[in-house]
């Protein structure tokens, strides 16, 4: 129990730390949705930022988790620092070669893209890779030294100093420009959301500077005694990650593409894109548990690998888990419009708000499977986390190829259901092959089961005036919280007996 009790510590001290980032970073949708008012440009921020979490995931190589493996194997500290050394090196040597590639070649990739004489904005994503890469391993190094605090404030300041650039570059800067137009150089409308990027750029730029000492503890070698078992361990990580990416993310890319002309009256396919890319962002509320506890569970899972009661306490982590994740289904479904006001600003942002509760249950399904995957991860079988991966992938670009020119961005929601329902039942079913945990979900499907019902009647309710709807709403949302506090409280009174 005091370990369960230690996770959960720290999963709230990185949960909070994910929260008030990304709260400080979500304050920045209705920020975008006001000021660019064409949805269009939304929908090349979300394709462009899209790109660059596909990168990310070449860049890092899947070295943050082979880093929490053989590290957790060191026998010594001078072990330890070679384990980080390898990782480090690895990773910083990938990153400043294909960023500097990118950066070469910026205005030919801007063109091939679609966004010519967008060059400079290439460059600067090159940049943000760059910055990105080479603090993943420092990160995973306080996350596996229980530094969460620094962790925490390290991340929170960064988005901080973002968010106040944003708010500079978007509304003071042209304000000033307007009551001093001497100050051209300083303002240059035609950039748009280039000003995101370059907001994004200088707020990365502060990470490196507080991690100094992590960084310049570095030595930079690749002993490949170290290296080569490491190299080994994370290459399924790497198409595990990227497969889990195209999972996330591909059908911003296919969207555009795929969309017939006029399937949305109203709406281009980049347009159509701009709203998908700003709804999609309500699903964060599911990332943020998710994000939360992998900082947190990641270390943990492997520092009780060899823990006799280590089955039967990732169990009641899977259970616990799982009612936060479906307590957050029920608390965004059913007061989505009350969300919607809040963070889409403009109404045109909101046609698209339905479909959150079906993205919802996607990242749930998601949530789960990362649970799952600790069996491959601590059984050094990382190869059938790739084929669950490339499984996946090819479920979501299969799904999104099939459904999206029949019904929209519906059917990349219904696609994403598919892919993880499939990835979580396979990885269930190894996992009780190979390193066997009991697992009980029978409370998750009967949970699961009366929120989606609420979720359905809350719907099918026509509430006379926005006022009383949300107050119907919260009540319903605090009421089924009660209820499962009850039952779990009750269920643990009875085991304790």
């Amino acid at each position: 129990m005091n370990s369960l009790k230690k996770l959960a510590g720290q999963t709230a001290l990185y949960g909070v730390s994910s929260i008030l980032g990304r709260i400080l970073n979500y304050a920045l949708v209705p920020l975008h949705t006001d000021v660019f008012k064409d949805t269009a440009q939304f929908g090349a921020l979300t394709e462009l930022y899209t790109y660059v979490a596909f990168l990310n995931i070449i860049y890092t190589f899947g070295m943050e988790t082979a880093y929490f493996r053989f590290v957790s194997r060191s026998k010594d500290l001078e072990d330890g620092h070679k384990v980080y050394n390898a990782a480090f090196t690895f990773v910083f040597s990938i990153s400043l070669l294909l960023s500097a590639l990118i950066a070469f070649r910026a205005d030919g990739i801007a063109s091939l893209l679609g966004y010519p004489d967008s060059g400079n904005i290439i460059v600067w994503l090159s940049a943000i890779l760059f910055t990105d890469a080479i603090v993943a391993i420092p990160y995973a190094r306080l996350r596996i030294e229980n530094k969460a605090a620094l962790f925490a404030s390290t991340r929170v300041s960064a988005i901080v100093l973002t968010v106040l650039l944003n708010l500079f570059f978007l509304l003071l800067l042209p304000r000033i420009h307007t009551m001093n137009p001497v100050l051209d150089a300083m303002y240059v409308p035609d950039l748009g959301i280039g000003y995101v990027f370059l907001a994004n750029l200088i707020g990365n730029a502060i990470i490196p500077v507080i991690l100094w000492r992590y960084l310049l503890e570095v030595k930079i070698d690749i002993n490949w005694r170290v290296f080569k078992p490491m190299l080994v361990y994370a290459f399924p990580i790497l198409i595990m990650g990227l497969g889990g990416m195209v999972n996330e993310n591909v059908e911003k890319l296919l969207l555009n593409d795929l969309l017939p002309e006029n399937f949305y009256p109203d709406k281009t396919p980049q347009e159509a894109l701009g709203v998908y890319g700003a709804c999609f962002k309500l699903s964060i509320f599911m990332m943020l548990a998710i994000q939360a506890f992998r900082y947190a569970g990641e270390p943990f899972f492997f520092s009780k690998s060899e823990d006799k009661e280590a089955p039967k306490l990732f169990a009641t982590v899977m259970h616990y888990f799982n009612i936060l994740s479906i307590i957050i289904l029920v608390g965004v479904s059913l007061n989505l419009e009350l969300v919607g006001t809040i963070f889409l600003r403009s109404q045109q942002y909101r046609d698209a708000l339905w479909i959150v509760p079906f993205l919802l249950v996607a990242k749930l399904l998601y949530g789960i499977y990362m649970n799952l995957t600790v069996w491959f991860k601590l059984s050094d079988k990382t190869q059938y986390g790739t084929v669950f991966s490339l499984i996946g992938a090819a479920i979501t670009i299969g799904g999104n190829i099939l459904l999206i020119p029949v019904l929209g961005y519906f059917g990349s929601a219904l696609a994403s259901i598919a892919c993880y329902l499939v990835m979580t039942g396979l990885c269930y079913y190894y996992g009780q092959k190979y390193y066997p945990i009991p697992y009980n979900f029978k409370p998750t499907f009967l949970y699961m089961a009366v929120a989606i019902a609420l979720i359905y009647l809350t719907f099918k309710l026509q509430i006379p005036g926005f006022a009383v709807r949300t107050a119907v709403n919260i009540g319903i949302t605090l009421l089924f919280v009660g209820a499962v506090f009850f039952i779990e409280k009750k269920q643990k009174a009875y085991h304790k007996v």
